[in-house]
């Protein structure tokens, strides 16, 4: 009997932490987004492999190496072996069959579509060491020092407690865990449910979620009656769905589609869609290269010309469309800007924003009523002429925010004091980290209502009751007292029922 394929790997404190990946435990079985990394042989625990490598056909991306080392073009694909498949850049263009010398790691699935799936064999805690930069609170790796703790577990969480202390310049920590997977020992992969919500959308007393793979949308009404649309899409398309008065829009990479009860969905551009908006039944759709489109139900799109920039964020303010655009300079800095789209298309172009308040380098969002500009801990309210004015205080720091009905949807790390946002859920496992969904009134900013989640980015709508629909590790519905876990619809069993 031949012996079983195995695979060593690095995984990410950084996902560990986060919940991409659970605590690698000896025996238990683990699937995680994989990539592999190239790195000198002389450094520890690389592995030299076969495998076939498939470019992504995406161009290269002018890169930063390290600090004061010169940018370089870097390529990715897809590396395919025997029994795993994991994401690749390298600095030098490669396709099929290849040998490479690296290490595998177990990451967050940020823009990470491939996968491994084997039962842990052996767990080892990764100790590397760390030095506090000159002048900086910052701490960084030095080269050469890495160490392995044999264990039966991974903790939830690494230890970062020393980084907080003056009296420190120097420090081993382990962050991480090395183990080895058993690629054969797994059982067969569980069945994948008849629908998997993506995004979810909101109109009137109908809520619309459309599949996260699948061209597949599913309509909900008030008693909870599915009914199911079927997309004339491909398979394996990420999109989202924006609900009207008389349907919905869904787009994504493969373009737009329109659904209207009682009719077969159908689409009405094969423009890749990578934000968008709806005034009614005005649809407005972001395309790359700053071609964007108007669509409405019952007359031709029309076009739209902006400048060819980054969509940011989008927000509706009354009966336009208010947009943050950025463009990114070669030197890593960005320029940003707002624009005005009115639902007959014509545009108006603020000045660029040349200081911003809160941090730099930050996600920026659009929200409220007024459409305010938020930035970390801040929000700052727009102008007739598209600069920025007053500055408003949070008292925290949302990492994503979102436009939602008569709310401002925040997510952030859930606050350590004893406010009553910032409290724990009765029953929360210490061991889980979750993150703090908080809903602010869109026009004074107070904190309404806040909820545990497992997300990051959850889609987000509000239905005609007044119900907060969410996605986070399903579609599920915020119950109306604060600090209690959603609930649960299984849109799959909804349905079974047709």
């Amino acid at each position: 009997m031949s012996s079983h394929r195995t695979l060593a790997v690095q995984i990410d404190g950084l996902a560990i932490e986060d919940g991409e990946i659970p605590p690698p435990k000896i025996g238990m079985v683990l699937d995680f987004p994989l990539q592999f990394t190239e790195l000198p042989a002389e450094d520890m625990d690389t592995v030299t492999i076969r495998a076939v490598l498939i470019a992504d056909g995406q161009p290269p991306i002018f890169q930063y190496t390290g600090k004061d080392s010169p940018r370089r073009w870097e390529w990715s694909g897809v590396l395919r072996g025997d029994g795993w498949e994991a994401s690749w850049r390298g600095f030098c263009p490669r396709s099929g069959h290849v040998e490479l010398t690296g290490r595998f790691y177990g990451t967050l699935s940020h823009q990470i579509t491939s996968r491994v799936r084997g039962r842990v064999t052996r767990v080892q805690l990764v100790s590397m060491r760390y030095r506090r930069e000159p002048d900086s609170h910052g701490w960084a790796i030095v080269p050469g020092h890495r160490s392995l703790r044999e264990v039966t577990e991974s903790p939830r969480f690494f230890d970062t407690d020393v980084f907080m202390r003056d009296d420190v310049y120097e420090v081993d920590r382990e962050d991480g865990a090395w183990i080895e997977l058993d690629l054969d020992d797994v059982p067969p992969h569980p069945v994948r449910p008849r629908f998997v919500p993506g995004d979810v959308s909101a109109a009137g007393d109908v809520l619309w979620t459309v599949d996260s793979g699948l061209p597949l949308v599913a309509s909900i009404d008030s008693e909870h009656v599915a009914t199911e649309h079927l997309l004339p899409g491909p398979i394996g398309v990420s999109r989202h769905v924006w609900a009207t008065p008389g349907g919905c829009w869904v787009a994504g990479t493969d373009g737009t589609y329109r659904c209207t009860p009682g009719f077969e969905p159908r689409r009405v551009s094969d423009l890749a869609v990578h934000a968008g908006a709806v005034v009614g039944e005005i649809f407005l759709a972001c395309s790359p290269g700053g071609r964007w489109w108007l669509h409405s139900p019952d007359c031709d799109p029309v076009a739209v010309k902006t400048p060819h920039e980054y969509v940011n964020s989008i927000a509706v303010e009354g009966d336009s469309f208010l947009v943050l655009l950025e463009a990114r300079k070669s030197d890593g800095e960005s320029s940003r800007r707002l624009i005005r789209v009115t639902t007959a298309g014509d545009v108006t172009t603020g000045p660029v924003l040349s200081s911003i308040p809160g941090p730099r380098r930050q996600r920026l969002f659009l929200a409220g009523s007024p459409v305010r500009l938020f930035n970390h801990g801040t929000a700052s309210s727009i102008l007739p002429g598209l600069s920025l004015g007053d500055v408003h205080d949070l008292g925290g720091e949302p990492f994503h925010v979102r436009q939602v009905g008569a709310y401002v949807c925040t997510v952030a790390h859930p606050s350590s004091d004893t406010s009553p946002i910032g409290q724990r859920p009765v029953d929360c496992d210490p061991t889980q980290r979750y993150r703090l969904l908080t809903l602010l009134d869109a026009t004074t900013l107070e904190p309404v209502k806040s909820a545990p989640i497992f997300a990051i980015r959850p889609g987000i709508a509000v239905d005609a009751t007044g119900t907060v629909w969410i996605i986070a590790d399903g579609l599920k519905s915020l119950s109306e007292q604060s600090m209690q876990w959603p609930n649960p619809l299984d849109v799959a069993a909804l349905l079974d029922y047709l």
